[in-house]
């Protein structure tokens, strides 16, 4: 086997570089890139999925709070119906078509994913297109990125140099 030069490695992702080869491990591929097809690396944050993600978390959840509100405004109506003896099943109505959307509101809201966090990914630019690998920045030291991307530049450009 060839002697790893540079490692990366964060939840879901290891990368190793030797001097032909960089070996991308994630939790579903094991792959293998020769440094004569490779262009370049890079780290990009993906700042666009995040923002969708966070969208979608945040209407969910406001949908949720809208049903608790509604639900509570209903039981609070069948709470004031309740003094007038001509209305109870009307108000005993209202308390139980409250109770059901409070009941919904606080499914969802406990059925609700965490807050998303935002992902980064390698990036791998060949010729042929780029090739992208997610991980989650938050236990990572952005210098030991920072400084295997540089390592593998490095070897990049002593490749191609001594190639030609």
């Amino acid at each position: 086997m060839e002697k790893i030069s540079s490692n990366f490695s964060a939840e879901g992702l290891e990368i190793k570089l030797t001097d032909e080869k960089l070996f991308i491990n994630t939790a579903t591929t094991n792959e293998t890139f020769a440094l004569r097809s490779v262009n370049g690396i890079g780290v990009i944050d993906l700042v666009d999925d995040y923002n969708f993600e966070l969208a979608n978390w945040k209407g969910d959840k406001a949908k949720a709070i809208l049903l608790i509100i509604t639900g509570a405004f209903l039981i609070l109506i069948g709470l004031g119906m309740m003094s007038n003896p001509d209305s109870k099943s009307t108000a005993f109505l209202e308390l139980f078509s409250g109770v059901i959307p409070v009941l919904a509101g606080i499914v969802i809201l406990n059925t609700l994913k965490k807050m998303p966090t935002m992902l980064s990914a390698v990036r791998i630019m060949m010729s042929g297109g780029n090739r992208d690998f997610k991980f989650d920045k938050k236990g990572v030291i952005v210098g030991d990125i920072a400084e295997f991307v540089l390592n593998v530049e490095a070897t990049l450009t002593a490749y191609h140099k001594n190639k030609d």
